[in-house]
């Protein structure tokens, strides 16, 4: 099928969720999830992923959930909060073996907000050094400042990551790469609120136009960060 928007009556069950996080509820209720949200959530990051070809080939998109479509039950093992289930739906689809460790394109959607975006949200250990060391390289720095600024030029904005207190070892307090050498994953945003073009195909429109912008970044941290 093709992509005709998010479904109408998708926000109301993740408000009700907000307010009846427990599974009793959810399991009353989770045929709306099964047979509009997820199809939903699919056909969009199918459609993105065939209109995004051009510039991002290599992007993965894996057909179910826990794959391109993010599951709804939270991890609680480590969390005080034990409420089971996320209130909002979110997609991920990413150019490298790892899914978690690779750049991606991102869709978020929420009573409250809608998100696209991309980028990889943390850095692993290995991929944080060489962050770093690339920082440093004239080249790589100026091609990276470009891309951010393309980024900008699109609405997008850098997105609040794990940060550094003070700019890495090496760095300059003063000097043009502090602020971003503090960065422990680089993800760029645009926020919206959701409206009548979240039910229409212009929610497709709008994330390939965000993908656009971001993807010179893509393409920096395709080429640079994690070759």
């Amino acid at each position: 099928m093709a992509f005709e928007g998010f479904p109408q009556g998708g926000l109301a069950f993740l408000r009700d969720l907000a307010e009846h996080n427990e599974r009793d509820w959810f399991a009353a209720h989770r045929s709306l999830w099964d047979s509009e949200i997820v199809p939903a959530m699919l056909e969009w990051c199918g459609a993105l992923a065939k209109r995004l070809r051009d510039v991002m080939p290599g992007l993965v998109f894996l057909p179910r959930v826990g794959g391109s479509v993010h599951r709804l039950n939270r991890d609680t093992r480590f969390s005080r909060d034990k409420r089971p289930y996320k209130t909002h739906v979110a997609a991920l689809l990413w150019d490298g073996a790892e899914k978690h460790d690779s750049p991606g394109v991102y869709l978020h959607v929420a009573p409250g907000e809608v998100i696209f975006g991309g980028g990889i949200y943390a850095f692993e250990e290995a991929r944080l050094d060489r962050w770093h060391k690339l920082l440093h390289s004239p080249a790589s720095a100026e091609r990276l400042q470009s891309a951010l600024a393309a980024a900008k030029r699109g609405g997008l904005k850098l997105e609040i990551c794990e940060k550094l207190q003070r700019p890495a070892r090496g760095f300059d307090p003063e000097g043009p790469r502090a602020e971003l050498s503090k960065y422990k994953g680089l993800a760029v945003v645009k926020r919206s609120r959701p409206a009548a073009w979240l039910h229409t195909t212009q929610a497709l429109d709008r994330a390939e136009a965000v993908a656009r912008a971001y993807a010179p970044l893509h393409a920096w941290m395709r080429d640079e960060l994690c070759r």
